[in-house]
């Protein structure tokens, strides 16, 4: 059970009175996460979350592995963006220890901002922010993570693009008689002028 007490730790809520603190603890969630449990998955409808207890790492699908991009501890939210802008979660949030997280529904938080304007305004100010780290991971180039040597008409190599692509993984596709070969393929070529070479680890797969 969420009390009064523990909101009136949460920085966002500072001012809120009592009484709506007591409403606002009725109507939410209070959930409670395991390691490894996500409170929101990304592409999640938008709500707001409080962290009350324990800790939530942000994580964020790129070039197809979840990658972690941020933390939240007791006492900060998370959901300000998708909350603000009416969008979906651009990234996950899972607990890396047993956590309690208060889940806010979006009815719930407007009609909470609609008597308080100061909460909306520290939740929009949080938001634009954070959307402008989201925007920023976005638009960065990809750095490949294979690079693969092969002939257009190979099949071999048409079923490796079709694998990379489908498992969301950049590579470089490097053609045999390329001017820049050496430089882009340093190796040596498997059967058939066709391989494929993970650019983490330098493996080769022919």
């Amino acid at each position: 059970m969420i009390t009064v007490e523990e909101l009136g730790t949460v920085p966002l809520l500072g001012g809120v009175a009592a009484d709506e603190l007591a409403r606002l603890a009725q109507v939410s969630g209070d959930v409670r996460l395991a390691a490894g449990d996500y409170a929101v998955h990304e592409g999640g409808e938008r709500a707001l979350f409080v962290v009350l207890a324990g800790r939530i790492e942000v994580t964020k699908v790129i070039d197809g592995i979840a990658r972690t991009i941020g933390q939240r501890v007791p006492g900060q939210i998370f959901g300000e963006v998708p909350i603000t802008f009416g969008m979906p979660f651009q990234g996950g949030y899972r607990a890396t220890e047993a956590t309690r997280v208060m889940h806010i529904a979006a009815r719930d938080f407007h009609a909470l901002a609609a008597a308080h304007p100061e909460v909306l305004t520290r939740v929009a100010t949080l938001a634009s922010e954070r959307i402008g780290g989201l925007r920023g991971i976005a638009t960065a180039p990809p750095r490949a993570r294979a690079v693969m040597l092969g002939q257009r008409w190979d099949d071999t190599v048409r079923e490796l693009r079709n694998f990379l692509s489908r498992n969301q993984i950049s590579y470089d596709w490097v053609l045999p008689d390329d001017a820049d070969r050496a430089a882009r393929w340093p190796g040596t070529a498997g059967p058939g002028q066709r391989a494929a070479r993970s650019a983490s680890s330098g493996s080769t797969q022919s």
